[in-house]
């Protein structure tokens, strides 16, 4: 299914269930299919939507560079449209800050955040490291292959549940490496900490123990600068709904039905 978003781009998105509307928002190079595994477990409580962000899976790309806040007002078009707002947004890696954005720029769609292997404010060391993988990505998909799936997965996993890691390189390779670029630059400009000090929804921050990208510290640090966030861990890795769907989704409907039940 797709909608046309206000910039004029097209985005494709799937659904699954019926209910309460949560919005599934991928991380960098991949698409709404990685949350199939999730939807599956929920579809029968909520109606799951999982779009492909902008120039991710089957949603246009644009033809200039996009950032953060781009990507959430293409998100907020889709709960406008189709997503029966208010609505629960969750998302993982460059997912979770766009759901970050979403939340500041148009809370009035919302009824709450979860926010899944990210942080929320970018340091000068962060910056060159974002900088640095956009200048890799603009040498072509192949090369940044190692270094990605390296830090998402950790040995064990490699090791263990290989067909996880095929999955994620075979997105990564549909990905145009000029848009791919873009999306680690936006991924670069993230800084919600001020914002998200005054943010008047209930949120929920899910570390993974083993998170290479996003250290549980930064998770810490993040839940609480949030006036209303849990917290949980995850014997997880950087993709946390990808390695262990059924507790991810466990968390989630906690999550939901616990704002039904103070609503």
């Amino acid at each position: 299914m797709r909608i046309r978003t206000s910039s004029g781009l097209s985005m494709a998105y799937a659904t699954q269930g019926g209910g309460r509307s949560i919005i599934l928002l991928h991380p960098v190079g991949l698409r709404g299919a990685f949350w199939s595994p999730v939807m599956d477990e929920l579809q029968s409580e909520f109606r799951l939507i999982a779009p492909d962000l902008r120039g991710h899976g089957a949603s246009d790309a644009s033809l200039e560079p996009f950032d953060l806040d781009d990507f959430a007002d293409d998100v907020a078009d889709l709960v406008r449209s189709v997503g029966q707002a208010p609505a629960v947004v969750v998302g993982c890696s460059m997912g979770g800050m766009v759901a970050q954005a979403l939340a500041v720029r148009h809370p009035e769609l919302l009824s709450g955040v979860v926010i899944a292997n990210t942080g929320h404010r970018r340091n000068d060391q962060g910056r060159a490291t974002m900088e640095q993988r956009a200048r890799d990505a603009e040498k072509g998909m192949p090369g940044v292959l190692s270094t990605t799936l390296s830090r998402w997965f950790d040995a064990d996993i490699q090791l263990t549940r290989p067909e996880l890691v095929v999955l994620a390189r075979d997105w990564l390779l549909a990905n145009d490496p000029i848009v791919h670029a873009w999306s680690w630059r936006a991924i670069r400009g993230l800084d919600y900490a001020d914002q998200l000090a005054g943010l008047k929804l209930p949120a929920l921050a899910i570390a993974g123990l083993h998170d290479q990208s996003t250290p549980v510290a930064s998770m810490k640090e993040m839940a609480g600068a949030l006036p209303d966030c849990g917290y949980v861990e995850m014997d997880t890795g950087h993709l946390s709904p990808l390695e262990q769907p059924k507790a991810f989704a466990s968390h989630l409907r906690d999550f939901v039905n616990k704002i039904d039940a103070s609503a």
